[in-house]
């Protein structure tokens, strides 16, 4: 031991350990961590105090779910999971369920009657006021099924949901007019439609090998957010994203395609060098309407069907396989990457009227004309592998993910921004390192005519060792940077379920206000008294019941075998969080009742015997001992006097 500290010892111990220290410095992620100074703002005290959270948040996340089925609901900066908004599948732990006959007819297709209950949630759109969020409605699509949700932001619950009609798959690109009055949709997997919508465009689709056609569907809103058929315009191609556009591009829909080939498998849609972007002028629509130069299908008969070739629509070339397609807070650039290339196109809308105006063609295709990219495009990017979705900051600067190389790229936009920022457009001014492949983004007001700033949220696919191991299939990573710094630094991560497509973040300033402590449908019961009806002619029993901590009014009820069952719940509290639940032993009956809400679940009676029903929400001190009866006699036992009156 004497000889240890000799010095050739010590300069091999310091050799030893700055090797390691290259070694682990290669082995782990790229991101350093920020010194002390430069995440100050975000250290939180400890111990925390009570309302910690509610003062200091300034922002609500609403994240698709995907597969999921609905949104979920977080706060920024402290990416605190807050809520899930169930929308089109059903979410015992929320009270969602089909049980309840309202939610029921939202979730059964009009057409066929059948119960849906699977769902993809992608791309959320908050309710605007001049091009600005104004905090009243989030809107929601379906891939899967074709549909429209609009979720009332005052209760965080689902309050419609649209059936687009016409189709049999599902929607994709969805976006709301900045005075949320229009609502339009892509419907992306193509369709071999009604013989009448094919006639009318001229196109027959042969239904075993196509090539199939679609279209986008413009949606109506009604001033209490009530959404409606508007129109339907289809066309040879089918379309991914769409945007409404604003200021500079304001009346016109723009759209990309991914497989202009009109190929029916993957391979063959890379067969072009590139695709297009479609811009379609909306007056010209509404023309069309006007001109009567439309059909309609037994299905919808309220639904004025449009041929592509009796509006107004141009397309310009852009690179391969878009999917990113984003525009900028005053209207002018429109920004869509090429996810099978390294490119992304800065298309001016300026530009683009001009072009139109010039007639600077270069060919068409299915009778739509073809404006030439070197007129219309302001720049050109080729900036990493694998870019997906843009978004905008308050600064002039766009944000670009990279799903292959997993950052994120910031780029300074073109005039008038060049004289917010004072850097020279189009070149990278910042990269932000992601763990790991970037599939969306998002920055407070990204999509609008004014935007917040101030953070960018990453939302991660192939998360791989970011979280604690939990099986081969690995949670998604939304990463919180702050980009009021250059280099931006990366503050938070969250750990959130599958599968955020798209999220949009609103202040909170804009949600608080609105928010609801307690329904006031229970207030026009006030005077109606619990009591069981039956209904002999329909073998129908009906309840009305209270619900109050910590009692059910009647908390027994005798049904005869084989009767159809009502229970309407009128909760009387009126106390903020004080939600009651119920559940019925050895039923699939579930439901939840916020405060002063009123409910209503069904079901049949069909075994015989004592079935408790409880409370879901552990809800009082007494939560254990809220419950009651449900009884059901055979009904060849049953007798008139058996029915149950209360006060007896």
């Amino acid at each position: 031991m004497k000889g240890w500290f000799t010095p050739v010892a010590v300069a091999a111990l310091f050799l030893g350990l700055l090797v390691g220290t290259l070694a682990v410095g290669l082995l782990l992620p790229a991101t350093p961590l920020a010194p002390v100074s430069q995440v100050q703002a975000f250290q939180k005290p400890y111990p925390m105090p009570h309302q910690y959270w509610a003062k200091t948040d300034e922002f609500y996340v609403f994240a698709s779910g995907g597969q999921q089925g609905g949104l979920y609901v977080y706060g920024v900066p402290s990416m605190k999971y807050l809520s899930e908004i169930p929308v089109f599948v059903p979410d015992q732990a929320w009270g969602w369920t089909p049980e309840d006959p309202e939610i029921r007819k939202m979730m059964t297709n009009p057409w066929t009657g059948q119960l849906v209950t699977r769902g993809d949630t992608h791309h959320p759109a908050l309710s605007k006021t001049k091009g600005v969020y104004d905090g009243r409605w989030a809107f929601i699509n379906d891939k899967m099924q074709g549909r429209v949700a609009r979720v009332d932001l005052a209760t965080f619950r689902t309050s419609q949901i649209y059936w687009v009609p016409n189709i049999s798959g599902g929607i994709h690109g969805h976006h709301i007019a900045p005075d949320s009055r229009l609502i339009v949709v892509n419907i992306e997997h193509e369709q071999s439609p009604d013989p009448v919508i094919q006639r009318h465009i001229g196109i027959q689709v042969d239904p075993f090998k196509g090539p199939y056609v679609a279209g986008i569907n413009g949606i109506r809103v009604a001033d209490d957010g009530k959404m409606s058929n508007a129109w339907q315009v289809w066309g040879p191609w089918q379309y991914d994203m769409a945007r409404i556009g604003w200021g500079k591009s304001d009346g016109w829909i723009i759209t990309t395609s991914y497989n202009t080939e009109r190929a029916t498998s993957a391979v063959p849609m890379f067969a072009r060098e590139q695709d297009y972007l479609y811009f379609w002028n909306i007056a010209s629509i509404e023309k069309a309407l006007a001109d009567k130069k439309v059909v309609t299908t037994a299905q919808a008969p309220d639904m004025p069907v449009i041929s592509w070739k009796d509006v107004e629509v141009y397309m310009t070339p852009i690179p391969l396989n878009p999917h990113g397609l984003d525009i900028s807070p005053t209207g002018k650039y429109i920004l869509t990457s090429g996810k099978a290339t390294t490119l992304i196109a800065a298309v001016d809308f300026e530009k683009v009227l001009q072009a139109i105006k010039d007639r600077k063609f270069v060919g068409e295709e299915f009778n739509i004309k073809i404006l030439d990219q070197n007129a219309v495009r302001s720049a050109t990017m080729d900036l990493g592998m694998g870019p997906t979705h843009i978004e905008f900051d308050d600064q002039g600067y766009a944000y670009v993910g990279f799903f292959v190389d997993s950052d994120i790229k910031k780029v300074p936009l073109g005039e008038p921004y060049t004289q917010l920022h004072k850097r020279e457009p189009w070149k990278v001014a910042d990269v932000l390192p992601a763990h790991f492949s970037v599939g969306h983004l998002v920055v407070p007001g990204g999509d609008t005519a004014q935007p917040y700033g101030k953070y960018v949220i990453s939302m991660n696919k192939l998360t791989k060792d970011t979280f604690l191991p939990h099986g081969p299939l690995r949670t998604e990573n939304h990463e919180l940077f702050n980009i009021r710094e250059t280099p931006a630094k990366l503050v938070d991560q969250m750990a959130l379920g599958p599968e955020t497509h798209y999220s949009q973040v609103i202040p909170v300033s804009l949600i608080t206000p609105r928010s609801q402590t307690a329904y006031k449908e229970a207030r026009a019961l006030a005077s109606e008294k619990p009591r069981v009806e039956y209904d002999y002619n329909a073998k129908e029993v009906r309840v009305f019941m209270t619900v109050v901590r910590s009692f059910f009014t009647p908390e027994v009820f005798n049904v005869p075998q084989g009767w159809k069952v009502k229970v309407r719940m009128v909760s009387q509290e009126t106390a903020l969080d004080m939600t009651h639940g119920f559940a019925l032993d050895g039923y699939n009956v579930v439901a939840s009742l916020d405060p002063g809400e009123v409910r209503e679940v069904e079901w049949t009676a069909e075994k015989p015997g004592v079935n408790w029903f409880y409370c879901i929400w552990f809800c009082s001190e007494l939560h254990m001992e809220m419950r009651g009866r449900m009884i059901v006699v055979p009904s060849q036992e049953w007798a008139p006097q058996m029915e149950t009156k209360l006060g007896s």
